[in-house]
């Protein structure tokens, strides 16, 4: 199965933030040590709704053990 990575920040209200890219993300002011590597089946990255992106990552980060 192909797969794009997708860099996610857990905000404390529980809801994500996406970066495409780590270099992208500290310039944005976020620590890269915060960000949670996810592999996204490509599917759902070029065809999935924020929705369908959403509920991906949040199994992915049960099944690694993120709260």
């Amino acid at each position: 199965m192909e797969t794009t990575p997708l860099y996610v920040l857990r905000r404390p209200d529980g809801s994500f933030k996406y970066y495409v890219n780590p270099d992208y993300a500290k310039e944005q002011g976020v620590n890269p040590d915060k960000l949670i590597c996810v592999d996204i089946p490509s599917s759902i990255y070029a065809e999935g709704s924020i929705d369908d992106l959403s509920t991906f990552i949040a199994k992915e980060l049960e099944k690694l053990g993120q709260p």
